[in-house]
């Protein structure tokens, strides 16, 4: 690969990440601190290598990230007499931005309107069903499938809202719009560390750096820069270390889900084949988040799938800490979550397939075991 590829992948990095958005689990790395007189950079606390084999594989995963090159759709329709207010397309930053797209979103509802429909269980239906509740209305959720058999339920979910739009296609304003989501999901989610949502800070390391600050530096919080020196991982000038939020889905999509029942949210399982049918609903509001859905049941053609394939192993809890590749053409992510080692990945546009790829796996599996065994001792 040439220096220029090389360049413009790390640039790129933000397409390419967010395998179902990604990544988690418990706090606490070491941190390298160092002292800057004369720029010395001590010895490193070495961090404990994942064991990485295929005899500690326990499931392959493969999500289809419902990506936008303009970006996620906030916008509003008119079905006849119903008012359809779209919230989907949030390719890998689905969870990521899931609660401020959704506080953006319900600011289109009618204050007149006390009987709201949402579209679909996963993350981003889930939040802005709960959002909705907490305003006083009468919420049912309509779905043909719920958690944990939803798109969500397979992300890994590092919080960080990547793989969302394309800079050369989206609307003059949409940024605006995004970094706002953004921060607004960002401070939601610092309101749920803890077991019961299963959200936690941890420090992850970009190998190679060029960390692009989805939403803005100060959601990334105490943010460093290492040379090779300072550094634990072999083989890279230049690294990068910040913190992040992880939400691990199968315990935080249960709990989406427990609040939008104790809240007094409707669950009404129903498939719907075309926006035609939507009128035959009683709410005259539809919220709709419905995702990759939204490609046939609004025809929504710049809807596309994006790709995410992971590799799960047993879980190490000696692993507290992440890290990221962002290679043009060699995608590595590894974060630690209490269900398994969370082992990525891939992101391939316009494949529709949830079959795992063995050719894939292999080289997912080969790229973390040379990571792996060249940690600093």
């Amino acid at each position: 690969m040439t220096p220029t590829q090389q360049q413009e992948g790390r640039r790129n990095f933000i397409k390419k990440l967010g395998a179902a958005g990604l990544f988690m689990s418990t706090v606490g790395i070491p941190s390298f601190a160092y002292d800057q007189v004369g720029n010395h950079f001590p010895s490193f606390t070495p961090l404990k290598p994942v064991n990485v084999s295929r005899e500690r594989l326990i499931r392959k995963v493969v999500g289809l990230r419902p990506y936008r090159p303009s970006g996620f759709n906030l916008s509003v329709q008119k079905l006849d007499d119903k008012v359809i207010i779209h919230n989907y397309g949030h390719g890998g930053g689905g969870i990521s931005l899931s609660w401020g797209s959704a506080s953006l979103a319900i600011e289109k509802v009618n204050n007149d309107h006390q009987r709201i429909a949402v579209l679909g269980s996963g993350v981003i239906g889930l939040s802005t069903a709960i959002l909705l509740l907490k305003q006083g209305k009468s919420v049912t959720i309509y779905t043909d499938k719920l958690p944990p058999n939803t798109t969500s339920n397979v992300a890994a979910a590092y919080w960080a809202p990547v793989s969302v739009y394309e800079s050369n296609k989206v609307a003059s304003d949409f940024m605006e719009t995004f970094n706002k989501a953004a921060a607004i999901s960002q401070r939601m989610f610092q309101d749920l560390v803890g077991d019961r949502y299963g959200v936690w800070w941890i420090k992850s390391f970009f190998l190679g750096g060029n960390f692009d600050f989805p939403g803005g530096q100060s959601l990334y919080p105490d943010f460093k820069k290492h040379s090779n020196a300072s550094s634990p991982f072999m083989g890279y000038d230049i690294n990068e270390e910040l913190h992040s939020l992880m939400i691990e889905p199968p315990i935080y999509l249960k709990a989406l889900l427990d609040d939008f029942y104790q809240l007094g949210g409707k669950m009404v399982i129903r498939k719907f084949n075309d926006s035609s049918e939507l009128k035959d609903l009683s709410e005259s509001t539809i919220m709709n988040c419905t995702g990759l859905g939204s490609h046939s049941l609004f025809n929504d053609q710049e809807l596309v799938p994006v790709q995410g394939q992971l590799a799960v192993l047993i879980p190490q809890e000696e692993i507290k800490y992440g890290y990221v590749v962002p290679s043009y053409d060699d995608l590595l992510y590894m974060f630690p979550r209490k269900d398994g080692i969370i082992l990525g990945g891939t992101s391939e546009k316009g494949n529709w397939s949830l079959e795992p790829n063995e050719k894939e796996l292999t080289r997912i599996l080969n790229g973390h075991q040379r990571i792996a065994e060249g940690l600093k001792h």
